[in-house]
């Protein structure tokens, strides 16, 4: 996704250029405790970081926010604020997956589970005063209007080309301030699949929740 959203931007004629540390199923408190990401905050200058921790961040109790998100967030944005001081800072809300949470009950479908996750980065945002890309809005926006969309894997979790294609466009929506309408079209092999995503993901980008998530104090 971050190399979609690299070409995208790129041919929307922005200059670009994307770098992740990602790991898969990593969570906030995960993430606070990688070197690399140390690394590359304390040895390179960025224009925007983004800040991403597992879907199942959101849906753990208070006690567990208090004890290991809270802190390890308050521990990597001191390190943004120390080091990248002019760097616009965003959290990106996950999207739910196809079939909700199998692990827990109450989240067990994709409404109640988005529900969970939206209330938590809802909380992030007062908390932290640090806009939000409410790609799980979008998403779950989208499977909804256009169900014949395959955004999901087999696993009923990770992201489809099209999946990814679509959050990159609303990355793009929230960081630049633009619709994606007009992008490069990449290799998605249903090319009305792309206009169809540019023109829903511009859409919702001009609405009232899209610009809430993206204001802050």
């Amino acid at each position: 996704m971050p190399k979609i959203f690299e070409r995208i931007a790129q041919s929307k004629g922005e200059e670009v250029r994307v770098s992740h540390i990602t790991r898969g199923k990593y969570t906030f408190y995960l993430h606070s405790k990688r070197k690399k990401l140390y690394k590359a905050l304390h040895n390179q200058d960025w224009d925007v970081i983004v800040l991403q921790g597992s879907s199942r961040d959101m849906l753990r109790d208070s006690a567990r926010f208090m004890k290991r998100t809270y802190p390890a967030l308050d521990k990597m944005l001191g390190m943004i604020r120390k080091n990248q001081k002019d760097a616009k800072v965003y959290f990106y809300m996950t999207w739910p997956y196809r079939k909700g949470d199998p692990k827990t009950e109450r989240f067990s479908n994709p409404d109640s589970m988005l529900k969970a996750v939206a209330t938590g980065y809802h909380n992030l945002k007062d908390r932290y005063n640090i806009p939000v890309i409410p790609v799980g809005k979008v998403w779950r926006s989208y499977v909804i209007t256009y169900p014949e969309a395959e955004l999901y894997l087999k696993d009923n979790s990770h992201p489809t080309y099209e999946g990814s294609y679509l959050v990159a466009c609303t990355m793009y929506s929230a960081i630049y301030g633009k619709s994606p309408q007009g992008a490069n079209k990449l290799a998605i092999f249903n090319q009305n699949e792309y206009e169809r995503i540019q023109q829903f993901v511009g859409k919702k980008y001009r609405t009232k929740e899209f610009q809430y998530y993206l204001r802050t104090e």
